[in-house]
């Protein structure tokens, strides 16, 4: 389950352009949080519609809080054929997954739940390992697989593609701009941002980043700005979404390896790729990573992901590690 971050959006443009594009603002409510469009449009013609169209879809096929949905249906054990969004999620999913050594796995669902993370009351679990380990036999993608034009689950099996469905979501409605001959726009969806081209003033869209605390120092709000040009950016964190129970923290981020909320010292991931989707799924599987193995995986991706990390020392201190090409974005 991912957290909502709570990412700041510089944009400086003006109203419109010499080549009377002008600036068109989309907002509204989807898969549970906010989406945040910007763009350049002939004439200042506005998208909203299709795009509000286009979201309803993706929650058709992918939303765990529609029962009608695609993946709700998998989830009770209807067979039926996926469509082309589901298949993009899951493939996506797996591809991370294995890239990550199974640090990102989309059947967590059952430990999220267990755990109390879709539990808006204070009806935490409690550590019981016996029940960990029974439910850890349905954990694990290989216990998926792609056949007949379709995704099989075993008996057991649970799919929640929380963790990548709004950076596929930010993917698609960018492509869905450039059909229209739009090429500069930044979209962003729950925090998941994919920016292209130029703002109005024909500037790289900026971008402001929170510090991993838990309340927002609005004098202070920004680990670091950055410009970012044709690339996609997601952040996870663990600092504003846990639970205490008795003096332990607990955080949202699942390890699927243990079955337990992820215990390391990072605080917070920002991740850039070319695909938002993959943004997405690579910052919640670093957060189980932690700093070491997530270092260790961007270096052998060698220029596919740029990072940043926030992390604590063994004396509590704050500490960050960037990535070489990520550097060369940061303005302040």
């Amino acid at each position: 389950m991912k957290n909502i971050l709570y990412l700041s959006l510089f944009i400086f443009c003006s109203c419109s352009t010499s080549d009377n594009r002008i600036l068109v603002t989309n907002t509204g409510e989807t898969q549970g949080t906010y989406y945040h469009i910007k763009y350049l449009s002939p004439k200042g013609n506005s998208f909203k519609a299709q795009l509000d169209s286009l979201l309803t879809e993706i929650d058709s096929s992918v939303s765990i809080y529609k029962p009608y949905s695609i993946i709700s249906r998998l989830n009770a054990g209807e067979q039926l054929i996926t469509d082309e969004i589901f298949n993009l999620v899951y493939f996506d999913a797996v591809h991370v997954g294995v890239n990550s050594g199974g640090y990102f796995d989309c059947t967590v669902s059952p430990l999220v739940n267990h755990w109390g993370f879709y539990n808006k009351g204070d009806n935490k679990a409690y550590v019981d390992s016996s029940l960990v380990k029974k439910i850890m036999r349905n954990i694990g993608m290989h216990k998926t697989s792609w056949a007949d034009s379709t995704v099989v689950l075993e008996k057991g099996v649970r799919l929640d593609f929380n963790a990548v469905a709004q950076g596929t979501s930010v993917d698609l409605i960018g492509e869905f701009l450039e059909t229209k001959g739009i090429s500069n726009y930044l979209v962003e969806v729950g925090g998941e941002v994919k920016a292209s081209g130029r703002n109005a003033d024909n500037n790289i869209w900026r971008i402001g980043i929170d510090k991993p605390s838990v309340e927002i120092d609005v004098n202070n709000r920004f680990q670091f700005i950055l410009d970012l040009e044709n690339k996609a950016l997601a952040t996870s964190g663990n600092y504003r979404k846990f639970y205490e129970k008795e003096g332990v923290k607990y955080s949202h981020t699942i390890n699927p390896k243990t079955g337990f909320p992820a215990q390391n010292r990072l605080l917070s991931v920002t991740v850039i790729a070319d695909e938002c989707s993959l943004a997405d799924a690579y910052a919640t599987a670093f957060m189980g990573m932690g700093v070491k193995k997530t270092k260790q995986l961007v270096q052998q991706l060698d220029d596919e992901l740029e990072v940043y990390l926030v992390f604590t020392d063994k004396d509590g201190e704050w500490k960050t590690y960037i990535s070489p090409a990520m550097v060369e974005r940061i303005i302040n």
